[in-house]
């Protein structure tokens, strides 16, 4: 069977004046289309020869032109998701246990489960011998930036390097950054913390390089529980970080669970989910 993804093109917009200061748009589109099309060889946006194919439309605006029996992967979609309950004969795809759980709350649509796949597609690893370079990669936002200024402030008074990236437009800039840290950190212990359409792609991305993540718990994460270091505080956090540096088994237990648990989320493995739908 055929699949024919449709989505809105990703787009740049600026933060500030700054050059280099800008915000990918519709990273969706990337992970949910493009990289998968190209994965599977299947369809992007084709404007005929689909009519017979599984079509899969990412965070549509309308649903005037999706028929039932197509599909709706409503990502982080906060309201359109409300839509689908006027149009119960199209299917949705949902990005976590959570994400489709509250669904299921409003729903009565035949829902599916399909998590993001990870960004290391060649199952490159951490090769760096040192445990002294944090990292935090994200979407821009005021919140997020505040947040890790004090993350990074609190890392640098216990001899630690923090290397935020916002500003990332291709897969190679997410493997650059993944290639330079040893601990991925996530700070944010008050937000995000009960959003079910928050997911946990970052910590999977970090674990298919062997990387351990240190964040505050959120019902987003609750799919890799097992997989990351729950804390609840900064002070938590620094006492986590230390440990992974100054003891060695420790930082391998949590690189070696995290590596054997992102296969499952290996792109050719999520493509499996999408070749299954009917």
């Amino acid at each position: 069977m055929n699949i024919s993804f449709f989505a809105k093109e990703p787009y740049l917009t600026k933060n500030s004046e700054g050059e280099n200061d800008f915000r990918l748009n519709r990273v969706s589109t990337i992970i949910r289309a493009k990289e998968l099309v190209s994965f599977m060889g299947a369809k992007y946006n084709p404007r005929e020869g689909y009519e017979n194919d599984v079509c899969v439309y990412l965070k549509p605006p309308r649903l005037n032109r999706i028929k039932d029996g197509d599909y709706v992967d409503v990502l982080d979609d906060q309201s359109g998701p409300r839509m689908l309950q006027m149009r119960p004969g199209i299917k949705v795809i949902a990005m976590s246990g959570p994400h489709y759980e509250w669904l299921k709350t409003f729903l009565k649509n035949e829902i599916v489960l399909i998590p993001h796949h990870h960004v290391n597609f060649e199952r490159a690893r951490r090769e760096r011998k040192e445990v002294v370079n944090c990292g935090y990669v994200g979407a821009y936002h005021p919140d997020h930036v505040a947040i890790n200024k004090e993350v990074g402030r609190r890392l640098a008074e216990v001899g630690f390097n923090f290397i935020p990236l916002y500003n990332f437009r291709i897969r190679d800039d997410i493997i650059n950054f993944y290639m330079q840290i040893d601990i991925q950190v996530i700070g944010f212990f008050k937000f995000l913390t009960n959003v079910p359409y928050y997911h946990q792609t970052k910590i999977v991305n970090a674990m298919s390089f062997g990387i351990p993540t240190v964040a505050g718990q959120k019902l987003g994460y609750r799919d890799i529980d097992n997989c990351y270091i729950h804390v609840s505080n900064l002070d938590e956090f620094i006492i986590e970080v230390k440990k992974l540096k100054e003891e060695p088994e420790y930082y391998k237990y949590w690189s070696e669970k995290g590596l054997e648990r992102a296969e499952s989320y290996h792109i050719s493995e999520i493509a499996k989910l999408y070749q299954a739908l009917k």
